[in-house]
């Protein structure tokens, strides 16, 4: 029966599984993406907002407002469990906003789903056997399945096309936006936060992501170490990230003989994160591939040069704003590094030009852009209701 009110009479559910545990890529997101839907946001599109959770969040660390009710669907399960034996088969809401790839294989109303990237499909030779297996057959029904997709750029919209054949017409692109905290600081507290992490306040070249095959952290300290033959530079290499792929580094280190001038963290805390990039010489991702990358915003938000492939989605993610490498190759990266290491007019365009780009992408904006996605899905639903109505 269609109700009174058209669109602004609809009910928004959230999958918030994502937001327990050690906050990820996607529960920042999703934690970022709702923050700003408050009273004012919300009226007109939504009459109501629930949040499904497995266990109560902490709603004042997230800043949630008063518009998003929570609603905790008990027991905490894995995601994919949880997610088709009680967010499917309980919620009823008009339209289901997916954050993380899948959907429930069974959903009463339409569904919205964030894809931000096809490269487990496109380039699975990146991806270990499990994932292709499970999560890249799920992530395409997921796309193919939902009323509207959200990805975060062109580059991977056109791969969610490519890879899953989902309709241009059903995707939406809302640009990411770093984290306010991500800007220029103080050379001073750069420094002493350097020395902490290499213990020395020597110039370094910096990597900050999960250790994955496709991003070549090998060859990035293979090039470091073909840089430091090259030229007596006081240059280090600092390596920030999950080693989800079980590199032995030290023995990396050590092959290529930069022991003395290498350091790497398995993780650290935004504020310090965001120090390590002011005071990099450049921030470096030999990425064979990559749809999207948060980290280029992130060191262009805090004034630092990007290093990376010349590849349609880092062009897209940089604006263009970066030195870029045609082949992720060891030469090739050195001679990178080694160009930004001596050329200080280089630099600061770069550091310039990287900061008026990241200004204009705000969370807020993000925010904003995927409730009018997900009031669009609502007005599908509403005429549909109005189809039926017509022909009963």
């Amino acid at each position: 029966m269609l109700r009174e009110g058209g669109a602004a009479a609809m009910r928004l559910g959230v999958n918030g599984w994502r937001l327990h545990g050690a906050l990820t890529g996607v529960g920042r997101y999703l934690s970022n993406v709702m923050r700003y839907w408050d009273e004012e946001a919300v009226a007109g599109r939504f009459e109501r907002v629930t949040l499904y959770t497995p266990a109560p969040v902490d709603r004042e660390a997230f800043r949630l407002p008063a518009t998003i009710h929570e609603r905790v669907l008990s027991p905490h399960w894995r995601m994919l469990v949880w997610e088709n034996l009680r967010l499917g088969p309980t919620v009823s809401d008009d339209v289901l906003f997916c954050p993380s790839f899948s959907r429930p294989l069974f959903a009463r109303g339409r569904t919205v789903v964030t894809t931000f990237e096809a490269t487990e499909k496109l380039h699975p030779k990146f991806y270990p056997r499990r994932t292709r297996v499970l999560y890249t057959p799920l992530h395409g029904w997921s796309a193919g399945h939902a009323s509207l997709v959200v990805t975060a750029t062109e580059t991977a919209k056109h791969d969610i096309v490519r890879a899953y054949g989902v309709p241009e017409e059903r995707i939406r692109v809302v640009p990411l936006a770093p984290a306010e905290l991500f800007r220029p600081l103080a050379d001073g507290a750069a420094r002493e936060t350097a020395a902490r992490y290499l213990g020395t306040e020597a110039p370094y070249f910096l990597f900050v992501g999960k250790l994955t095959a496709r991003r070549n952290v090998p060859v990035l300290m293979e090039a470091f170490a073909e840089l430091k033959r090259r030229r007596s530079l006081p240059h280090k290499l600092l390596v920030v990230g999950l080693n989800t792929t079980g590199l032995d580094i030290d023995a990396l280190a050590a092959r290529f003989g930069i022991e003395a001038d290498f350091r790497y963290v398995d993780y650290v805390p935004d504020v310090d994160l965001n120090l390590l990039y002011n005071g990099a010489e450049a921030f470096v991702m030999p990425y064979s591939y990559e749809a999207l990358s948060l980290t280029a915003l992130e060191a262009q938000a805090a004034g630092t040069p990007v290093i990376t492939a010349d590849a349609p989605g880092l062009r897209e993610q940089t604006g263009g704003h970066g030195v870029f490498v045609p082949d992720v190759g060891v030469v090739e990266i050195a001679e990178a590094m080694d160009r930004l290491a001596r050329d200080a007019a280089l630099r600061g365009e770069l550091v310039a030009n990287g900061l008026a780009h990241a200004q204009r992408f705000t969370w807020e904006r993000c925010s904003l852009d995927t409730l009018a996605v997900l009031a669009e899905a609502a007005r599908l639903r509403v005429r549909e209701e109005r189809g039926a109505a017509r022909h009963a």
